[in-house]
Protein backbone atom coordinates (compact mmCIF):
# COMPACT_ATOMS: atom_id res chain seq x y z
CA UNK A 1 0.00 0.00 0.00
CA UNK A 2 0.92 3.69 -0.62
CA UNK A 3 2.50 5.31 2.28
CA UNK A 4 1.94 9.32 0.57
CA UNK A 5 -0.21 11.50 3.09
CA UNK A 6 -2.95 12.85 1.13
CA UNK A 7 -3.70 9.51 -1.66
CA UNK A 8 -4.64 10.08 -5.22
CA UNK A 9 -7.90 9.84 -5.89
CA UNK A 10 -10.03 8.49 -9.45
CA UNK A 11 -13.24 11.00 -9.91
CA UNK A 12 -16.15 9.89 -12.45
CA UNK A 13 -18.58 12.41 -14.42
CA UNK A 14 -22.58 11.34 -13.30
CA UNK A 15 -23.72 12.84 -16.09
CA UNK A 16 -20.86 11.97 -19.14
CA UNK A 17 -19.11 9.14 -17.41
CA UNK A 18 -15.83 10.55 -18.03
CA UNK A 19 -12.87 9.66 -15.79
CA UNK A 20 -9.96 11.61 -14.55
CA UNK A 21 -6.95 10.65 -12.21
CA UNK A 22 -6.35 12.83 -9.03
CA UNK A 23 -8.34 15.92 -10.75
CA UNK A 24 -11.95 16.52 -9.47
CA UNK A 25 -12.20 19.44 -12.10
CA UNK A 26 -15.61 20.15 -13.54
CA UNK A 27 -16.78 17.97 -16.22
CA UNK A 28 -20.57 18.37 -18.66
CA UNK A 29 -21.23 21.56 -15.64
CA UNK A 30 -21.45 18.57 -12.74
CA UNK A 31 -18.77 18.20 -10.39
CA UNK A 32 -17.08 14.78 -10.47
CA UNK A 33 -17.41 12.23 -7.85
CA UNK A 34 -14.83 10.54 -6.47
CA UNK A 35 -14.84 6.72 -6.84
CA UNK A 36 -13.30 4.19 -5.60
CA UNK A 37 -10.90 2.09 -7.53
CA UNK A 38 -8.43 -0.55 -6.59
CA UNK A 39 -5.30 -1.66 -8.93
CA UNK A 40 -5.76 -5.16 -10.49
CA UNK A 41 -2.63 -5.77 -8.78
CA UNK A 42 -0.28 -3.97 -6.48
CA UNK A 43 2.48 -2.83 -7.87
CA UNK A 44 5.99 -3.27 -6.05
CA UNK A 45 9.04 -0.53 -7.35
CA UNK A 46 10.26 -3.73 -9.13
CA UNK A 47 7.20 -4.39 -10.75
CA UNK A 48 7.20 -0.35 -11.92
CA UNK A 49 10.94 -0.60 -12.42
CA UNK A 50 10.51 -3.76 -14.71
CA UNK A 51 7.14 -2.81 -16.40
CA UNK A 52 7.11 0.80 -17.10
CA UNK A 53 11.07 1.79 -17.43
CA UNK A 54 12.24 -1.84 -19.06
CA UNK A 55 14.38 -2.09 -16.28
CA UNK A 56 15.44 -6.23 -15.98
CA UNK A 57 16.52 -8.01 -12.60
CA UNK A 58 20.30 -7.32 -14.35
CA UNK A 59 20.04 -4.09 -14.51
CA UNK A 60 18.31 -3.84 -10.68
CA UNK A 61 21.86 -5.65 -9.77
CA UNK A 62 23.75 -2.96 -11.59
CA UNK A 63 21.55 -0.29 -10.04
CA UNK A 64 22.22 -1.40 -6.17
CA UNK A 65 25.80 -2.18 -7.42
CA UNK A 66 26.41 1.35 -7.86
CA UNK A 67 24.26 2.77 -5.72
CA UNK A 68 26.84 0.79 -2.63
CA UNK A 69 30.21 1.25 -5.07
CA UNK A 70 29.87 5.02 -5.83
CA UNK A 71 31.02 5.32 -9.39
CA UNK A 72 32.23 2.12 -11.49
CA UNK A 73 33.21 1.18 -14.82
CA UNK A 74 31.38 -1.80 -16.78
CA UNK A 75 34.48 -3.80 -16.57
CA UNK A 76 34.47 -2.87 -12.41
CA UNK A 77 30.84 -4.28 -12.51
CA UNK A 78 30.82 -6.49 -15.19
CA UNK A 79 33.83 -8.37 -12.51
CA UNK A 80 32.00 -7.67 -8.91
CA UNK A 81 28.81 -9.09 -10.37
CA UNK A 82 30.05 -11.77 -12.61
CA UNK A 83 27.85 -10.55 -15.52
CA UNK A 84 29.36 -10.85 -19.06
CA UNK A 85 30.70 -6.90 -19.46
CA UNK A 86 28.73 -6.16 -22.77
CA UNK A 87 25.45 -7.05 -20.63
CA UNK A 88 26.15 -4.49 -18.18
CA UNK A 89 27.20 -2.36 -20.66
CA UNK A 90 23.98 -2.39 -22.52
CA UNK A 91 22.10 -2.23 -18.79
CA UNK A 92 24.19 0.86 -18.02
CA UNK A 93 23.13 2.54 -21.14
CA UNK A 94 19.81 1.65 -20.73
CA UNK A 95 19.91 3.03 -16.99
CA UNK A 96 21.32 6.41 -17.95
CA UNK A 97 18.71 6.79 -21.02
CA UNK A 98 15.79 6.10 -18.10
CA UNK A 99 17.71 8.64 -15.46
CA UNK A 100 18.63 6.28 -12.86
CA UNK A 101 22.60 6.77 -13.93
CA UNK A 102 24.93 9.39 -14.89
CA UNK A 103 27.53 8.80 -16.92
CA UNK A 104 30.99 10.51 -17.43
CA UNK A 105 34.41 10.13 -19.08
CA UNK A 106 37.65 9.22 -17.82
CA UNK A 107 40.62 9.96 -19.09
CA UNK A 108 43.02 6.93 -19.54
CA UNK A 109 46.76 8.16 -18.61
CA UNK A 110 48.15 5.57 -21.38
CA UNK A 111 45.37 7.49 -23.81
CA UNK A 112 41.86 7.28 -24.89
CA UNK A 113 39.19 7.08 -22.01
CA UNK A 114 36.74 5.04 -19.98
CA UNK A 115 32.84 5.65 -19.21
CA UNK A 116 32.60 6.13 -15.43
CA UNK A 117 28.79 5.28 -14.06
CA UNK A 118 27.31 6.38 -11.04
CA UNK A 119 23.95 6.90 -9.31
CA UNK A 120 22.01 9.86 -9.68
CA UNK A 121 21.18 11.21 -6.35
CA UNK A 122 17.37 9.91 -4.94
CA UNK A 123 15.40 12.53 -5.45
CA UNK A 124 16.52 13.19 -8.27
CA UNK A 125 16.05 9.60 -9.27
CA UNK A 126 12.28 9.85 -7.56
CA UNK A 127 11.63 13.29 -9.81
CA UNK A 128 12.49 11.71 -13.08
CA UNK A 129 10.71 8.31 -12.15
CA UNK A 130 7.79 10.23 -11.57
CA UNK A 131 7.78 12.19 -14.89
CA UNK A 132 8.52 8.73 -16.61
CA UNK A 133 5.57 7.08 -15.19
CA UNK A 134 3.55 9.79 -16.06
CA UNK A 135 4.08 9.83 -19.38
CA UNK A 136 4.28 6.25 -19.32
CA UNK A 137 0.35 6.54 -18.03
CA UNK A 138 -0.99 9.12 -20.79
CA UNK A 139 0.03 7.04 -23.40
CA UNK A 140 -1.31 3.46 -21.73
CA UNK A 141 -4.28 5.68 -21.24
CA UNK A 142 -4.64 7.05 -24.80
CA UNK A 143 -4.47 3.03 -25.77
CA UNK A 144 -7.21 1.85 -23.52
CA UNK A 145 -9.21 4.64 -24.84
CA UNK A 146 -8.15 3.45 -28.20
CA UNK A 147 -9.06 0.03 -27.34
CA UNK A 148 -12.97 1.21 -26.17
CA UNK A 149 -13.54 3.02 -29.37
CA UNK A 150 -12.38 -0.25 -31.65
CA UNK A 151 -14.83 -1.81 -29.56
CA UNK A 152 -17.96 -0.32 -30.34
CA UNK A 153 -16.69 0.16 -33.57
CA UNK A 154 -16.27 -4.15 -33.49
CA UNK A 155 -19.68 -4.40 -32.00
CA UNK A 156 -21.82 -2.91 -35.02
CA UNK A 157 -20.02 -4.33 -37.99
CA UNK A 158 -20.08 -7.94 -35.73
CA UNK A 159 -20.86 -10.59 -38.65
CA UNK A 160 -22.59 -12.47 -36.17
CA UNK A 161 -20.05 -14.96 -35.28
CA UNK A 162 -18.39 -12.93 -32.62
CA UNK A 163 -15.99 -11.45 -34.98
CA UNK A 164 -15.43 -8.34 -36.45
CA UNK A 165 -14.41 -7.52 -39.72
CA UNK A 166 -11.14 -5.57 -40.85
CA UNK A 167 -10.69 -2.51 -39.08
CA UNK A 168 -9.84 0.92 -40.67
CA UNK A 169 -5.99 0.06 -40.59
CA UNK A 170 -6.59 -2.80 -42.94
CA UNK A 171 -5.91 -5.22 -39.55
CA UNK A 172 -8.44 -7.81 -38.53
CA UNK A 173 -9.99 -6.36 -35.62
CA UNK A 174 -10.51 -7.28 -32.12
CA UNK A 175 -11.98 -10.55 -31.53
CA UNK A 176 -14.38 -9.14 -28.38
CA UNK A 177 -15.85 -12.61 -26.72
CA UNK A 178 -19.86 -11.49 -25.99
Amino acid sequence: MSERATPREVYECGECGGVSFGDATACCGESMESVEAEPVEHPDLAVVLREVFGISETGLKVCLCLMEEGESTAAELAERLGIDRSTVGRQVNHLTDVGVLDKRQRLLTDGGYVNVYSPVPVEEVRKRLTVGLYAWMDEALDIVEHVNREKLAAMTRADGDGRADEGEDGEASIYWDG
